[in-house]
């Protein structure tokens, strides 16, 4: 059966290779219209992109020559009473009608305060809060305008590309920073559409080719493409880098924006590579045979397979995972409602062991079970990272502590295995990530204690 298998698989291999090289598609000739019509296609992405983010960067450019605010913001400087009908707020609130543009601030260099059109929403703090870094940075650059792209903490921390101008006075001491945000939604449909449409996948990167523009937003501010930045463009039109099997990346530089535009894609393959792609995919699938094999010679309980997702659910457990978190609060995240009191965070001890002698899957669903039974309405629970878990509960601390206990006998009891439990009273001036970290430390604790137990801290 086995030997049925890989030969299958083996003469599977072969005729996909022989597909590939036999296929006319694959011979087309006119290499240099396939290159004039990706390069349409590209200049077409740069003017659409361009003009999405061309419309911010004039608002901004109006907010900083705007006599009405500096004065507004001179005399909060002066430490007086402001004039009658100078409002900041009012101000934002009148643009933001007008042009019906997203977010829309103005920081006061003198008090550090934020101004929206609902009035001051923060004090701005570097050194403390770290969503406030990108001020800072800012200032350094020296720059008068610059793009950024941020969590938009007025948008429940959504993604937006912000662009950012300095206010100075006439003798050129800095009064202020103004800035707009623009929804990555707006950026992320003209990508997605050229992705449907051409099949070419489109990216803004910054000068280090850090993406800062996707369709697929686990990549923003997290994936590089570095390779584009070797390509040297220029801004006056597109690089054209071939790449194997037919593939291209054109690249040209935004000098307004101080981005990169990368478009990506896949043509038709040149004879060599038509052969060598085939017998690429035959070697895959020779592989594939092959590791068949050795998963149907395995003996024993099915393991449980510790793979990662982009999407914001896991597929074993049907949990919002980590990912999940990341575009609902932010990486950086703060807890925007009061009614999480308590953090916990799980993990099973010694997993690998027991995912080699048991059902790893079955464990693991097991333990979310109890753990649903156990907490029922009273929060949210996420898979975190492999075998741990992270809940936000609507209990206090000494509540999940007491609740915990007893899971840990049910867990021992149904499924043969432990858990080391973590928890904390939430602080709400903190960040998720800190307050999570805080939660590992109680967890660890009993990790160095044995395990199977809980660690509290208020």
């Amino acid at each position: 059966m086995r030997l049925k298998l890989l030969m299958a698989l083996l003469i599977a291999g072969a005729a996909v290779a022989l597909t590939l090289y036999t296929s006319p598609r694959l011979h087309l000739s006119n290499r240099e219209r396939e290159q004039e019509e990706n390069l349409l296609i590209a200049d077409y992405l740069y003017d659409e992109l361009g003009k999405s983010l061309e419309i911010p960067l004039t608002i901004v450019r109006t907010m900083t020559t705007n006599d009405f605010l500096k004065e507004a913001l001179r005399e909060e400087e002066s430490g007086g009473p402001a004039r009658p009908g100078v409002s900041v707020p009012d101000y934002l609130s009148s643009l933001q009608k007008q042009f019906g543009c997203g977010t829309v601030f103005v920081v006061s260099e003198k008090t550090r305060r934020y101004y929206t059109p609902d009035g001051i929403a923060k004090t701005v703090n570097p050194e403390q809060e770290p969503y406030d870094i990108w001020y800072q940075r800012f200032l350094d650059s020296g720059k008068a305008f610059a793009l950024d792209t941020d969590r938009d903490q007025m948008n429940d921390y959504r993604w937006a590309v912000f662009v950012n101008a300095r206010i100075t006075a006439s003798d050129g001491s800095l009064m202020g920073v103004c800035g707009l945000g623009l929804p990555m939604d707006e950026i992320q449909d003209i990508l997605g559409k050229a992705e449907k449409q051409w099949g070419v996948k489109a990216t803004l990167i910054d000068g280090g080719g850090l993406v800062q523009a996707d369709v697929d937003s686990s990549n923003i501010e997290n994936a590089y493409i570095s390779d584009a930045i070797a390509d040297g463009a220029g801004a006056d039109s597109f690089s054209y880098a071939k790449r194997s099997f037919g593939g291209f990346r054109m690249t040209r530089y935004m000098d307004k924006f101080g981005w990169y535009l990368v478009v990506q894609g896949f043509g038709c393959l040149s004879d060599r590579d038509t052969l060598s792609a085939a017998l690429v995919i035959a070697l895959y699938l020779i592989l594939a045979a092959l590791l068949v094999l050795v998963l149907l010679s395995r003996s024993g309980a099915a393991r449980h397979m510790l793979t990662r997702t982009l999407l914001p659910e896991d597929p074993l457990t049907g949990l919002p995972n980590r990912n999940y978190v990341n575009e609902s609060f932010g990486e950086l995240g703060v807890f925007n409602t009061t009614r999480y009191k308590s953090m916990a965070m799980f993990d099973i001890d010694s997993f690998k062991v027991a995912n080699e002698t048991m059902d790893g899957d079955a464990i693991l669903l097991k333990i979310v079970q109890l753990t649903k039974d156990m907490f029922g309405e009273s929060g949210m629970i996420f898979r975190w990272n492999g075998d741990e878990f992270v809940l936000f509960l609507e209990i206090d601390a000494d509540e999940a502590e007491m609740k915990f206990r007893i899971l840990c006998a049910y867990i021992q009891k149904e499924t043969g295995v432990t858990i080391s439990v973590g928890i904390v009273q939430v602080d709400l001036f903190e960040s998720i990530k800190r307050n999570y970290h805080r939660a590992v430390l109680q967890c660890y604790a009993v990790k160095e204690a044995g395990g199977n137990g809980v660690s509290r801290k208020s």
